[in-house]
């Protein structure tokens, strides 16, 4: 089944008007894993997402707010566009690729060689030992803080150079990867779409799927990421171009409000530099704006330095110091009230894995 022959519903997500849902066949509650309510708002957005976006809004042309020649990967009132699974990992390993292999190759040239060289020795004396020791050290040292970042740049020229007699195919390449992890969250028909690799796609109604916060335990400490999980098929989704590794609980927990606030058709679009653009076009937003008398262009005309210090600082406190854990889910209790034949025949279609 392809995802355009599946109707949609058309009237978008309310967390006022949840429908009956079919109950889930496993336990939604996980081990190390934070399950989050559903359409109780703190109205609060990410403020490292709102410091990232102040900075790409502003330097943009125009006031598309999108990427030049390129609306396909933005966001604007109708969907967000973002990339899942191999595409997202795909391409962070690509540009990190080459700056690792390099300093790895300096770091290691500055060891190795001298190792070698002590080792074909027959009796080295200690002073030599002595001054071999102490060049690696010294190497170690240069080549972090001054060799590696030196010649990085001349690195990825000369790389880039090197792979200017495939760009055409490097393009189609790029092109195919980045179509294969094409997901979406819809506004106007409160459908999530999730790429599921080799031209297939998950896509179901928003309330069917359950959002939580991820533990990950890496060097340095504790970490959370946004995790998304289909109830009906058990398909999880964390590897997203949304769903970044965070050093806080709370600024996952403010991207899930604004994701919430989003798909509510009964909300203006959260207040966040890359939707300032579309705004106007969004009834509910619109209206909102003339009613606040908000500045259409507060965030591409604003002083970045002196927000930081006043609102962005506001914001950052608001969203560590409210109360998370203390919001009611409007979902929840939905759960159960409905066969799930019942519910499918209601919907008129079926949230499919379907191959493109």
């Amino acid at each position: 089944m392809n995802t355009g022959d599946l109707k949609p519903r058309g009237n978008g997500f309310r967390s006022s008007d949840i429908p009956p849902l079919p109950a889930t066949r496993k336990n939604r509650f996980h081990i190390g894993e934070d399950l989050q309510a559903v359409g109780d708002y703190a109205q609060i957005d990410p403020v490292n997402w709102l410091e990232e976006d102040i900075g790409f809004v502003q330097s943009a042309k125009g006031d598309s707010g999108g990427v030049p020649g390129d609306d396909d990967f933005w966001w604007n009132e109708q969907r967000i566009h973002f990339l899942n699974g191999k595409a997202q990992v795909g391409l962070s390993a690509v540009i990190l690729a080459v700056p690792y292999i390099w300093t790895m190759a300096v770091v290691c040239a500055g060891i190795l060689g001298p190792s070698f060289w002590l080792g074909s020795l027959e009796e080295p004396s200690k002073l030599v030992s002595y001054l071999v020791a102490f060049f690696m050290g010294v190497w170690v040292f240069a080549s972090f803080f001054y060799i590696i970042p030196k010649t990085i740049p001349w690195v990825m020229s000369v790389f880039g150079l090197l792979l200017l007699p495939f760009d055409k195919l490097l393009a189609r390449l790029l092109d195919r990867t980045l179509e294969s992890g094409k997901s979406e969250f819809n506004r106007e028909t409160g459908e999530v779409t999730f790429a599921l690799g080799g031209g297939k796609t998950l896509t179901a109604p928003f309330v069917e799927f359950d959002a939580y916060v991820e533990r990950l335990f890496q060097h340095g400490g504790t970490f959370y990421r946004l995790q998304f999980v289909h109830r009906y098929t058990g398909k999880r989704f964390s590897q997203t171009s949304l769903t970044r590794i965070e050093p806080t609980r709370e600024e996952v927990l403010a991207l899930w409000d604004m994701l919430q606030r989003y798909m509510d058709v009964d909300q203006p679009l959260p207040d966040i530099p890359r939707l300032e653009p579309y705004r106007h076009k969004d009834p509910v937003t619109a209206e909102h704006d003339r009613k606040t008398g908000r500045d259409p262009r507060y965030w591409r005309d604003l002083d970045v330095e002196a927000w930081k210090k006043n609102e962005g600082a506001d914001l950052a406190r608001r969203q560590a110091e409210f109360p998370w854990d203390q919001r009611r889910c409007r979902l929840t209790p939905q759960l159960g009230k409905i066969d799930m034949a019942v519910y499918r025949q209601k919907q008129g279609r079926e949230a499919a894995v379907a191959a493109g």
